[in-house]
């Protein structure tokens, strides 16, 4: 974990406001969302020791995250929950600009509008606590935000609402976010129809403890001894309430199923022409996918050729050749090689305008050649394929060359 942990510190001390850089990493988290507990303690840490104005990147990043990882997993969800409304007011009280604040409540909204975090108000997180700085105010304030965001999800939004019925409501409030149309429906019908059931269960076991065939016999009053007729009174009373609790029960569960049967019913007509419409489709498309294939066996040959023809060729006229990689030996001849300002070229011996020096035998050109060639075809062997072709594409002699010094 301390690899992965150490290659994301990197990765946030180079992570800047442009869409690109926040949407590589988020690709790269996304990735990595199994490991998003400690990946998330990182990130903290790092926003912590961010530059007020950079503090924002790292907001941009983890809505990035968490917008993008919902559909597969809440792993980012759950780990960045705990520590957002203070990630969000120890932005607010280090970059007080009003560009920070308009963001912020934008990202805010864009979390409450989604329920993103399930349908709680996020309003208090605009509220920096008043603090300006990273004082002792500041710090207070930071851990008194953190301690009450980590509390929220134990404590649910209504303290008074029993523990069983905050749990079942935090269940139902989180199905938007996964679930949309008669889906959610349904999952909400199968929640209500299990709560039933389970109310309906103990309504049975309180008929088994109060409804008992000898409190409620037909001549139970006649028969009642002497001076137990207040005892046989209660009895009666406690039977007659399990009864109707039962039955109530019984209503409640019985429409709580037919409504999830009935959902159940138009979910599976609906996934079941969807699964018909998308394998007609998925057979159509097989006569794409052989037609895609075939371009592109032609097209790895044709690249093939232009390696060997290009490598054999600049091995030829150069006492110092150079590898030839794949992607420019597949580029017409008369196109100079394209220069990028991510990766300037950097003489590593400080060789002046001379080419980059390539270590050789002091043997001369012809193992030179050799080199060259061999060079070339080990970067093209990442691709068994390329590699096969671009040998049969090299004239005999140097097939031959080739396969002797391999063989060596």
């Amino acid at each position: 974990m301390g690899d992965i942990s150490e290659a994301f510190k990197a990765k946030l001390a180079g992570l800047n406001a442009s869409s690109q850089s926040i949407e590589t990493l988020s690709h790269w988290c996304v990735f990595h969302r199994k490991k998003a507990k400690d990946l998330v303690k990182v990130w903290e840490r790092e926003l912590q020791g961010a530059a007020g104005k950079r503090k924002l990147v790292f907001l941009y990043l983890a809505n990035d995250v968490i917008q993008n990882s919902r559909k597969k997993g809440r792993e980012w969800v759950d780990a960045l929950w705990p520590i957002m409304g203070w990630a969000m007011k120890h932005t607010l009280r280090n970059s007080s600009d009003e560009k920070t604040m308009r963001q912020c409540e934008k990202l805010v909204n864009v979390w409450q509008d989604r329920k993103i975090f399930g349908s709680r108000s996020l309003s208090g997180w605009l509220d920096p606590g008043g603090a300006g700085d990273d004082g002792a105010n500041g710090q207070a304030a930071d851990v008194a935000a953190k301690a009450a965001a980590k509390a929220e999800p134990a404590q649910g939004r209504n303290r008074d609402v029993p523990a069983f019925a905050r749990r079942r409501e935090e269940r139902l409030d989180a199905l938007p976010s996964a679930l949309t149309g008669k889906r959610a429906a349904l999952a909400k019908a199968l929640e209500a129809a299990e709560a039933a059931s389970a109310a309906l269960a103990k309504a049975n076991a309180t008929c088994e403890h109060d409804l008992v065939d000898a409190y409620i016999a037909d001549d139970v009053v006649e028969n009642c001894p002497a001076g137990e007729e207040e005892r046989c009174k209660i009895r009666l009373q406690a039977a007659e309430s399990a009864l109707a609790a039962k039955r109530a029960a019984l209503e409640e569960s019985a429409k709580a199923n037919a409504e999830a049967a009935r959902l159940a019913k138009e979910v599976h007509e609906e996934c079941d022409a969807s699964a018909t419409a998308e394998s007609a489709e998925l057979d159509e498309s097989a006569t794409v996918a052989v037609k895609v294939a075939t371009l592109r066996m032609k097209a790895t040959r044709a690249a093939a050729k232009a390696m060997a023809a290009a490598a054999a060729s600049e091995g030829a006229g150069s006492k110092n050749p150079k590898a030839v990689s794949p992607a420019r030996a597949a580029e017409p001849a008369h196109e100079p090689a394209e220069e990028t300002e991510d990766e300037p070229y950097v003489p590593e011996g400080g060789g002046g305008d001379d080419e980059e020096y390539v270590p050789m035998d002091a043997a001369g050109g012809g193992g030179g050649d050799v080199e060259a060639l061999l060079a070339t075809l080990r970067e093209a062997a990442k691709d068994p394929e390329v590699f096969h072709e671009m040998l049969a594409a090299l004239p005999p002699e140097q097939r031959a060359a080739i396969e002797a010094h391999m063989a060596d």
